[in-house]
């Protein structure tokens, strides 16, 4: 009998009349075992196997959870309607999961709720707007959830059309999509059922975002298993070029500047994106890269403060950079200006006036004489003379203190690279000597 009973393993096509059978009559003797009533002992004796899916039924059982719905062990009532397994699972806070192996990860929550945080790469496909979320919920609350529900279902079905319209018409068969929302509710729930019955290969996030934001805190708190090498500098030094020549180079990079879409500094913003992301956008982004680090390996990342803008570096990142191997970048003060003034050209143009507000900010810092001088420069066009200036009367003298203060290591550990030039080959060259030293069983 408990061979027979084994037969739970077989695949649907190789379930049998024989095999149910078999498994009843185990059933049966082990809910007599437990004094099951009589009536429970007749219907085990009644399962079958559905035509259609090959599940094994019961006629007068209904499913215990919802987990069951979509296991290999559920058991549908003959009244009800097997729609099949459409819809995979995929948790979010698995190492293991890569956004990149989808089509499309869509997020089914409110655009508000995407642009203070989502999975990297996914993208915003809102079941309901935010003025839509407010409303249902406010109904859900305060009137009755059945009254919500219908208000909310018909919402969700004018935007399914509009989501399929925009982001699905033209999508073949074979798109692999992923679809999740604030905890793998019915926003989700209601696009990943209509993508399925269309025929795309679906997946569903069991716990949603909730989840993936547990599991990116989770990860974070282990960001002090890495070896870091930072490469510290001046201002104007192409650290970030650097940087990026050392990943091209196969290289494991954190460019935090980069994820904080900021620059470090008091004329940090990038132009046309002056926006930073959320602190939650932001660990979302270290979490995402690092997942894929080989913890054997160094991390190589820039001489930054704890705090990018308005963003801060996880505790455990920062504790293991302030206690990192440190390379110290220096170049000549002409190829720093040239770099700035190439990096920097909006303000040069489109945004001199933005320019002049950040100096005026500096006017605690360096008193006013200093600041009138610099306005004078950038009034009369003299841009070489201004940016070595706030080089020497400023930048250079706040970096030594921040390093003083927050980098100790860097004055004590830092092996100095002195670079000619900011050209391609002069960076790429040094790249590879990094890695011949400290990391050399970096690939390209």
């Amino acid at each position: 009998l408990r061979a027979a009973h084994d037969t739970r393993a077989l695949p649907p096509h190789q379930v049998t009349w024989e095999s149910t059978i078999s498994r009843a009559m185990y059933a049966t003797a082990s809910s007599s075992c437990d004094a099951t009533t009589s009536l429970e002992r007749r219907h085990f004796s009644r399962r079958a196997t559905n035509p259609h899916s090959g599940a094994i039924v019961a006629p007068h059982r209904r499913p215990t959870t919802r987990a069951d719905a979509v296991g290999s062990k559920h058991v549908y009532p003959e009244d009800y309607l097997d729609l099949g397994p459409r819809i995979r699972t995929q948790v979010l806070d698995d190492d293991a999961f890569d956004a990149a192996q989808f089509d499309f990860v869509c997020d089914a929550r409110a655009p508000s709720e995407y642009d203070d945080d989502h999975v990297p790469g996914a993208v915003s496909t809102a079941v309901l707007n935010d003025a839509q979320r407010k409303e249902v919920g406010t109904l859900y609350k305060q009137v009755d959830p059945f009254e919500a529900k219908k208000v909310g279902a018909a919402m969700v079905a004018a935007n399914l059309g509009k989501i399929i319209d925009e982001r699905f018409l033209t999508a073949p068969r074979d798109t692999k999509i992923l679809v999740y929302c604030w905890r793998g509710g019915e926003r989700s729930l209601s696009l990943a059922h209509v993508l399925s019955r269309i025929g795309f290969d679906v997946y569903f996030a069991p716990g949603g975002y909730k989840r993936y934001r547990a599991g990116v805190l989770e990860f974070l708190r282990g960001m002090d298993k890495f070896r870091y090498h930072v490469i510290a500098g001046k201002t104007g030094c192409a650290k970030g070029k650097l940087l990026d020549a050392l990943e091209a180079a196969g290289a494991q990079v954190i460019d935090l500047e980069v994820m904080a879409n900021h620059r470090g500094s008091i004329l940090g913003e990038e132009p046309g994106a002056r926006e930073q992301p959320s602190q939650k956008m932001f660990d979302s982004r270290i979490a995402f890269k690092a997942r894929t680090f080989d913890a054997s390996r160094p991390v190589f990342v820039e001489g930054e403060s704890s705090m990018i803008g308005k963003v801060q570096v996880p505790s455990t990142m920062w504790s293991g950079m302030r206690i990192a191997d440190v390379t110290q970048l220096e170049i000549p003060m002409s190829e720093r200006v040239k770099w700035i003034r190439a990096g920097y050209k909006h303000f040069e143009t489109t945004e001199t006036g933005r320019l002049l507000e950040c100096i005026d900010v500096l006017v605690k810092r360096v008193g006013h004489e200093r600041v009138s001088a610099w306005k004078t420069l950038v009034a009369d066009g003299q841009w070489d003379e201004f940016v070595q200036d706030i080089l020497e009367n400023h930048y250079d003298a706040a970096y030594a203190a921040a390093a003083a203060r927050s980098r100790p290591q860097e004055e004590e550990k830092a092996q100095v690279l002195f670079l000619d030039d900011t050209s391609d080959e002069t960076y790429a060259k040094a790249a590879k000597e990094l890695l011949r030293r400290y990391d050399p069983s970096a690939k390209a």
